[in-house]
């Protein structure tokens, strides 16, 4: 089974997120206004990492991978 790359982040009661820095690594953290939830996720060592929105929003992340030679 895949590990799930896209998690749910907890979303306090006013509205803040509290995630720690994670070192050597670059997160992408999704803040949705409209649905109220907040995700993250790590972005790609090498290549993309896409977030595409449907009527504002977010619906799905993206991952193109590829290695340097």
């Amino acid at each position: 089974m895949a590990k799930k790359r896209i998690k749910e982040v907890e979303l306090l009661e006013d509205m803040v997120v509290h995630e720690p820095l994670e070192p050597d690594k670059v997160i992408v953290l999704v803040l949705d206004g409209k649905r109220g939830i907040v995700r993250k996720c790590e972005a790609v060592e090498h290549g993309k990492t896409t977030i595409e929105t449907v009527n504002g929003k977010s619906k799905k992340i993206t991952f193109d991978e590829s290695e340097l030679l």
